[in-house]
């Protein structure tokens, strides 16, 4: 019988070395989240102090935020490639955007930002499609890391093989 080749044991510094470069692989996820998560926050107060119940929707996308955070955080001690609450929070903001577009389209912009004026519109609906935007390049990233394809984790994969 053929004993097994031995396998090398990683160092300390080594694994790691692993470790934050398999956190790392959802940087993009945490920067991006916290400019969504205070973009939001904003909105909150604002609409918080004009009155109304519109505030509940950026309530709603802040407190997905917040637990898109938490997600991130465990992949340091879990570093799988599972992005459920991820993934079901930027299709949230996928539709709300593309919701508060058409309301701004067809003149309800009062509704959801009386703090705004008319005069607001063109850069509003600009604002609000680079967040679909963003949202759907981090869509097509989340398929790729759930169905291992990304670049990033090929890097992890070749830094693994020279250790």
């Amino acid at each position: 019988m053929v004993s097994p080749k031995p396998t090398k044991e990683l160092s300390g510094g080594q694994k790691l070395s692993l470790k934050s470069m398999y956190f790392n692989r959802y940087l993009v996820f945490r920067y991006l989240t916290a400019v969504f998560f205070f973009t939001n926050l904003y909105w909150l107060i604002i609409s918080i102090g004009t009155g109304g119940y519109t505030w509940i929707i950026a309530a709603s996308l802040l407190f997905g935020a917040g637990l898109v955070t938490i997600e991130q955080v465990k992949k340091y001690w879990k570093p799988d490639n599972t992005l459920t609450i991820t993934h079901i929070y930027y299709w949230a903001q996928i539709v709300v955007n593309l919701l508060l577009i058409v309301s701004v389209a067809l003149g309800q912009r009062t509704w959801f930002f009386p703090f705004l004026t008319d005069q607001s519109n063109g850069w509003l609906m600009g604002f609000l499609a680079m967040g679909i935007a963003i949202s759907a390049l981090l869509e097509y990233r989340i398929y790729l890391i759930e169905h291992n394809r990304d670049r990033y984790l090929q890097r992890i994969k070749q830094f693994s093989a020279s250790l």
